[in-house]
């Protein structure tokens, strides 16, 4: 499907983001193709109007992410963002995100607090709204200059998150190390996630070299990480564990001017060791040095001991497996990009960790 220019008549190459004529469809770039619009484009503005009591002149699809689909409003008092979450999401995970992230914003001014507790739903997909905050994509900013903006609003996250009286997020694995939870294992997520990954990817590329290669080096790293997860969980190490944000990538840091205005998108919200966050944090560009990232953490007040320093690296490896999730589709085969990420996964643990 092309995009025609209604004015010319000549036609162009799709680009992310675009609303396909009916305004039933968006574009999701070159490797997904056409997906469907949860709300279509002739609904967003009277649903806001009906469900939610705003009034909004326009609404544009924001083509940063799309595991929710987020409508910029044009309102009169101030403009809006208003997210149709994916359908997994239950009330009560919206609801737990809205308490977390109403503490930090209490407390911290880059936080961007949902303008009320999560609305109704539409065809299962419930709808939340935000003020628009403007800014730049992180991705903008050099590495260096984030990791010294977001590491003393990292360490006073983690110390409010310590400070609540919140359990794990519903749904999710019990001890949170990993990633998504996985039937009733909560001992080793990442583990039992693996084990279904690798055997999804064998059953569709077969057992050739170029499987079993990057496999076996993914074997390999979820082996030795399992065995250390379950020794520092029984010296106690893991302990200082909380509501994390747990996807602090650049897209979800807004800047101006090099400063740090805005953190969005709580939606992956979860109890882990805090550890794995400052790990995010460490390890997210090759042009950041690890250490001094800690250090500008601790500095800061980041509730974690000197020692955890050594923590740093297993768990940006730990955080590289969480890229599992996106190897299958809901039905648990394998997608068309499985075989490549495996390829890339298995480069990033056999070198040096690098977390978007």
């Amino acid at each position: 499907m092309n995009t025609i220019n209604s004015q010319t008549g000549s036609t162009r190459c799709p680009v992310r983001g675009d609303l396909s004529d009916d305004g039933s469809a968006f574009y999701d770039g070159a490797e997904w193709g056409w997906q469907p619009l949860w709300l279509h484009r002739d609904a967003v503005l009277p649903v806001c109007r009906q469900q939610l009591r705003i009034d909004a002149s326009d609404a544009q699809l924001l083509s940063g992410g799309f595991l929710n689909q987020n409508w910029r409003l044009r309102c009169d008092d101030h403009d809006r963002v208003l997210r149709v979450g994916r359908a997994e999401r239950t009330v009560e995970q919206v609801a737990y995100e809205y308490t977390l992230t109403s503490a930090w914003a209490a407390e911290i001014d880059q936080i961007v607090l949902a303008e009320r507790p999560p609305g109704p739903s539409i065809d299962g997909h419930l709808l939340t709204v935000f003020p628009y905050r403007e800014g730049i994509s992180g991705a903008q900013v050099p590495a260096p200059r984030r990791t010294v903006e977001l590491a003393p609003v990292l360490a006073a996250m983690h110390r409010i998150a310590l400070e609540l009286d919140l359990g794990q997020r519903p749904g999710f694995p019990l001890l949170g190390v990993g990633a998504a939870p996985v039937g009733n294992d909560h001992r080793s997520p990442v583990g039992a996630r693996w084990h279904a990954v690798r055997s999804a990817v064998l059953d569709r590329y077969g057992t050739g070299p170029e499987v079993l290669t990057p496999a076996t080096v993914v074997d390999r790293a979820v082996d030795e990480l399992t065995v250390q997860l379950e020794r520092w969980h029984g010296q106690g190490r893991l302990d200082r564990r909380a509501p994390v944000h747990a996807d602090l990538n650049v897209r979800n840091q807004l800047y101006r001017d090099h400063r740090l205005v805005g953190i969005i998108d709580a939606d992956d919200c979860r109890v882990e060791p805090l550890i794995s966050e400052v790990a995010g944090l460490a390890y997210a560009d090759p042009a950041v040095d690890p250490a001094a990232a800690w250090q500008l953490y601790r500095q800061a007040g980041g509730p974690l001991p000197d020692e955890d320093q050594e923590l740093l690296l297993p768990f940006a490896r730990l955080g590289c497996l969480g890229e599992l999730e996106w190897f299958t589709a809901d039905d648990g085969t394998a997608t068309h990009l499985a075989l490549g990420k495996l390829q890339t996964l298995a480069d990033q643990l056999a070198g040096g960790p690098i977390r978007d």
